[in-house]
């Protein structure tokens, strides 16, 4: 490179960079420092040793940042090719919308999340939970019903036990005394 010649910008280049989606990620980059400035206000403990208010959305800010910084330094540093833009905006052009074909599955999904709510506290947080995977599982993945018993099961469960057990967050036990 000689005196006069200068570094070629990225736009030069062929390369531009996607304001619409950096000014997308500055919003919620924004939202998200306000977030997490409100949760850093809150207790991450109660006085009983439990976690309090502020001790998950202070994780859910800062990780939210974190992608977002991330996201921007890719678009940033990356860019994009006229040629891969136009390769996006011809495949979206030619997908067909995937409108109103999955009614029921939401209309099922619906009841078992407002059925998972009900029996919350009646059920306790695990068979409540075990019977909301399950179900939806069920139907949703019809091929492997195997799979969804396995896992209808052992992550309600496990998620029980981190947070009662790990956390201390006071789960409601329900008719199952797992404790």
């Amino acid at each position: 490179m000689t005196a006069t010649s200068r570094p070629t910008a990225p736009a030069a280049r062929g390369r531009h960079v996607n304001w619409s989606k950096l000014a997308f990620l500055g919003v919620l980059l924004l939202a998200f420092a306000f977030y997490t400035e409100m949760a850093m206000g809150m207790e991450w403990r109660t006085a009983a040793g439990r976690i309090g208010p502020g001790f998950f959305p202070r994780i859910l800010g800062v990780t939210a940042i974190a992608i977002i910084v991330i996201a921007v330094v890719r678009e940033v540093v990356s860019g994009s090719s006229e040629e891969q833009t136009d390769q996006v905006q011809a495949a979206e052009e030619a997908a067909e919308p995937d409108l109103g074909r999955h009614t029921p599955a939401l209309i099922a999904f619906i009841g078992a999340a407002a059925l998972f709510v009900a029996l919350f506290g009646v059920l306790g947080a695990a068979l409540a939970g075990v019977l909301f995977l399950g179900v939806t599982l069920w139907f949703l993945d019809r091929e492997h019903h195997i799979r969804a018993v396995i896992i209808a099961v052992v992550v309600p469960i496990a998620l029980y036990f981190a947070l009662q057990v790990g956390l201390n967050a006071g789960l409601p036990e329900g008719i199952l005394p797992l404790s």
